[in-house]
């Protein structure tokens, strides 16, 4: 213990490792400008989420990356995918690059490595060429993570070790091989209203060869079932929205385009049957996966819909433990997997391709040191201390006594401090012109 350290009553309290978000975009990546992301950050730390990973990158997240690490900026640890690589048809998708060709995809992969961004992202209307040309030249340089398409499907996904977002492509996979391929549910698919009634079609004893096929596979999921669940399937009220903490921390303006989206669905919706049975399926293969050991991660997928970073975790870990998961499996998913995962990139540039929970096998058999999301002697210092077990109830995640960031202490007060003037400041940011 060095010389001079604070001491910290904690006594009936409960000591959690800082909470980790692998799916967390700013509001500054798109909607309001850059100068506000460090009252974003701050917002994200205040609510015990120490790590997070924004997958859609941008030159300047590279440089907040730098300046958390180095101490100068005050938020969570960062982790930074690509630019969206995209198809053709979705050159308007906020900070992303259109590829064609397997070979403008591989020269865009070569180019984010040289960027020094942490993984490519993948969106939507990535052909199943140009996916084969990402994923030859990412390997060995950076792992692939994002959305699985129609075009690629789930079993190339897994055979390549893809790190999948939002259960892409996993409901499409409980078709009958021999039914002819739909657009399906997964990403852009949900707003296809003839897509729904598909739905009561799906073989659910597909899903225990299906989950076996990803545990085989070592890829992670982030499932983002608070944000899909409750914005595809239950929906949220108005009165909800307003009631919300997050929508004091944002202008009206802000708010008017987070929530565009929201009114466009919500005007017309799907039958009720087919969203219960969305929630339903999806809960499933989640429960299947963390029952046969498959890798799970939480991810918010903020600020969508006005579920705004560093509180949706919250929510995250909540839906987790309602689809089925003991508290503690919630947890695991929110600290020591995302961990093993992200710890890539403190061992150099090895082959990606096969991670337990301690560490990532290589072909060459090394492990990389993981130093942060357990407590234990000689890991980073970040921790939350919380009033209430978390394992009586994942929702004492949120009785926050106080945070350990990188070893500096913030109490109760000083939190509050943060937050009230984050809320100020945030509930003034216009909307970026052509948001």
């Amino acid at each position: 213990v060095p010389e001079g350290a604070q001491r910290v009553s904690a006594q009936g309290q409960y000591l959690i490792p800082g909470l980790v978000d692998v799916h967390s975009n700013l509001l500054s990546d798109e909607h309001i400008a850059d100068e506000y992301a460090d009252e974003e950050l701050a917002l994200i730390a205040a609510n015990g989420v120490l790590t997070i990973r924004d997958p859609i990158g941008k030159p300047e997240l590279l440089v907040y990356r730098k300046q958390v690490d180095d101490g100068e900026l005050f938020g969570p640890s960062l982790y930074v995918g690509s630019p969206q690589l995209v198809g053709i048809d979705y050159a308007s998708v906020a900070n992303s690059r259109v590829v064609a060709t397997p070979f403008e995809a591989a020269a865009a992969v070569r180019e984010f490595d040289a960027a020094g961004y942490d993984f490519i992202n993948l969106a939507f209307g990535i052909t199943a060429d140009v996916y084969e040309g990402i994923v030859l030249t990412a390997r060995g340089r950076l792992p692939v993570i994002g959305h699985v398409g129609p075009d690629v499907g789930l079993r190339r996904a897994l055979e390549s070790a893809q790190q999948i977002e939002h259960l892409d492509q996993y409901l499409e996979a409980l078709m009958d091989e021999n039914t002819a391929p739909t657009k399906g549910l997964s990403g852009v698919g949900v707003w296809a209203l003839e897509n729904w009634a598909e739905i009561e079609q799906l073989d659910t004893r597909r899903i225990e060869p299906v989950v076996r096929a990803t545990v085989e596979s070592e890829i992670w999921n982030t499932p983002t079932l608070a944000f899909l669940n409750s914005s595809f399937g239950t929906g949220r009220s108005d009165e909800e929205i307003e009631a919300s903490i997050d929508y004091g921390f944002v202008s009206p303006s802000v708010r008017e385009e987070l929530l565009r989206d929201r009114d466009r669905f919500w005007s017309n919706p799907p039958e009720e049957r087919f969203r219960m049975l969305y929630v339903e399926l999806r809960n499933r293969i989640v429960l299947a996966l963390h029952l046969a050991g498959g890798k799970l991660m939480t991810g918010s997928y903020s600020p969508k819909w006005l579920l705004l970073p560093g509180f949706t975790l919250h929510r995250e870990l909540e839906s987790l433990v309602a689809a089925g998961l003991p508290p503690f499996a919630a947890l695991w998913a929110a600290t020591r997997s995302p961990a093993a995962f992200l710890s890539w990139r403190g061992g150099g540039r090895t082959e990606f391709a096969r991670v337990d929970s301690e560490g990532i096998r290589c072909e060459t058999a090394n492990t990389v040191e993981i130093d942060f999301g357990k407590i234990a002697v000689g890991k980073r210092a970040d921790m939350v201390l919380l009033a209430a077990s978390p394992l009586d109830d994942i929702r004492n995640t949120t009785l926050i006594e106080g945070v350990i960031l990188r070893g500096r202490w913030f109490q109760r007060d000083e939190l509050d401090e943060i937050l009230e003037r984050s809320a100020e400041v945030l509930s003034r940011a216009p909307l970026l012109a052509g948001s």
